[in-house]
């Protein structure tokens, strides 16, 4: 594989933003390693991917479980050898007033929002190291810079990933390994589904998407920190 030929990993990548990264970069020849929970959506993207000139294999499991987290990346060393891109995508939100929202609420989004973007960066970075390159990009959010009403715990987690890319871009000065972030607003995607809602105001995954490429393709002389990107109307 040429060094132009990128190995992407895409943890939520059955629909979305995560979905669409990867049709977004299929056409560019990358081979990707898709994460998600469901399999038959995930080998839909798959097909989707290997039909645009790409080369997909899927991983299935819970981002926040440790076994699923080292099962995949032995398949990644297996099929591909390195990481290029690590996109940690997967996320959960439940929205409401902090007093209304449940325990379960904040373990499950803490439980994948946090802890799983911690247990794959844990995982990806010893190998960018060692080649000296890599991309690591976190889906964060609006909520990651600001607040809101009733989205405390949803918030809270996107704080905790931004500082947590944040201090990982400080410890990797000095390395061509670089770390970013995307901050979206509300994004039109399954997500919203079923919730009355005008997703006519809303960012398209597409618009998302190119954020995404934007940070993949830079020039190596420069270090994206983080797109902060909202709906226009």
């Amino acid at each position: 594989m040429t060094d132009d030929k990128k190995v992407i990993v895409i943890t939520g990548a059955s629909s979305g933003i995560g979905r669409q990264v990867a049709i977004e970069m299929a056409p560019d020849g990358h081979s990707f390693y898709l994460i998600g929970r469901n399999e038959e959506r995930l080998r839909e993207v798959k097909t989707a991917v290997d039909d645009l000139g790409g080369k997909a294999a899927i991983g299935i499991g819970d981002v926040s479980d440790e076994t699923n987290v080292e099962k995949h990346f032995n398949q990644i060393d297996k099929l591909f050898g390195r990481v290029s891109v690590l996109i940690a995508n997967a996320g959960v939100g439940y929205f409401g007033n902090l007093e209304d929202l449940t325990i379960e609420q904040f373990d499950k989004q803490f439980d994948t929002n946090v802890r799983g973007v911690f247990l794959y960066l844990k995982k990806a970075l010893p190998g960018m190291k060692e080649r000296n390159t890599g991309q690591i990009i976190v889906t964060s959010s609006n909520l990651g810079l600001e607040t809101s009403a009733r989205a405390s715990l949803y918030a809270a987690t996107k704080h905790a990933v931004q500082a947590m890319v944040w201090s990982l871009r400080e410890e990797l000065k000095g390395t061509n390994v670089k770390a970013a972030t995307i901050n979206p607003g509300s994004v039109s995607t399954p997500w919203f589904d079923g919730k009355d809602v005008d997703r006519s105001k809303m960012l398209t995954a597409t618009d998302v998407a190119k954020a995404f490429r934007t940070i993949i393709d830079q020039a190596e002389t420069s270090n994206i920190d983080h797109i902060h990107i909202m709906p226009n109307r």
